[in-house]
């Protein structure tokens, strides 16, 4: 895993069981940039299974090349990825997608969420979650589809957990879905550990909510922490129960 400085990142992917697997898939980078920043991205592509691994291979390799090739809106970066998405894709193939730019030197994160999960901001101080919510729809749905980027500050200590909904949809034994509440009593539960740990814990804890059944679609958490210029731990002043805001 490559390093940048005052980041640690770090994703996990476990696939569907092959009896059970759907077209498209999961797929996440990390794209490390001068700065230094940090490019990275979640998707999920679904629908018609053929090309979709290709597809899935392409896109990746466009958005490195964006982010690789200098600074640009990432919303055009999205808008771009939709309209060869809809130009050379099945018409029933579609990729949900979040990507984002994370400069440690200015503290900002930049995002856009194309009809993606929400994304987890856990905030160090005051202690509080912020659901980084979708900017736009999936793309593959019209060559039309504009994109919003959002900019927020960060502080030493927040941690960003992005994860697919395989994850959040995996099913216990008695029909409950795990949940972004199921993600975030993981990251609870060692809030300071480094951001492969948390990724694994979250990992094991859906494991063991839904006893260890193969998965029924794949399963894929990131979790990125700025850690600012010190070493910190990430909430020394945690509440008993977080507070939830919609970005």
């Amino acid at each position: 895993m490559p390093m940048v400085s005052g980041l640690d990142f770090h994703g996990e992917y476990r696939p569907a069981a092959a009896a059970v697997a759907k077209a498209g898939g999961d797929f996440f980078d990390f794209i490390p940039l001068s700065g230094p920043s940090l490019a990275f991205s979640l998707g999920e592509l679904s629908g018609a299974a053929e090309g979709s691994a290709v597809l899935m291979s392409g896109l990746q390799s466009s958005l490195r090349g964006f982010a690789e090739n200098g600074p640009q809106r990432i919303s055009r970066t999205v808008e771009a990825l939709n309209r060869t998405i809809c130009d050379l894709s099945p018409d029933d193939l579609y990729a949900r997608l979040f990507y984002a730019r994370l400069d440690a030197s200015a503290h900002e994160l930049t995002y856009v969420g194309a009809g993606h999960e929400p994304v987890l901001l856990v905030r160090r101080r005051p202690a509080r979650v912020r659901r980084l919510e979708s900017t736009g729809a999936v793309m593959g749905l019209t060559r039309r589809s504009v994109y919003r980027q959002r900019a927020l500050s960060l502080e030493p200590g927040d941690l960003l957990v992005a994860f697919s909904d395989g994850l959040s949809d995996a099913l216990s034994p008695s029909g409950r879905a795990f949940t972004e509440a199921g993600v975030l009593e993981a990251v609870f539960q060692t809030p300071d550990a480094g951001a492969a740990e948390l990724a694994r814990e979250i990992m094991t804890a859906a494991d063991r909510f839904t006893a260890h059944a193969a998965p029924a679609d794949d399963r894929t958490v990131v979790v990125v922490r700025f850690q600012g210029n010190g070493a910190e731990t990430m909430l020394e002043h945690r509440a008993a129960e977080p507070v939830f805001a919609a970005a």
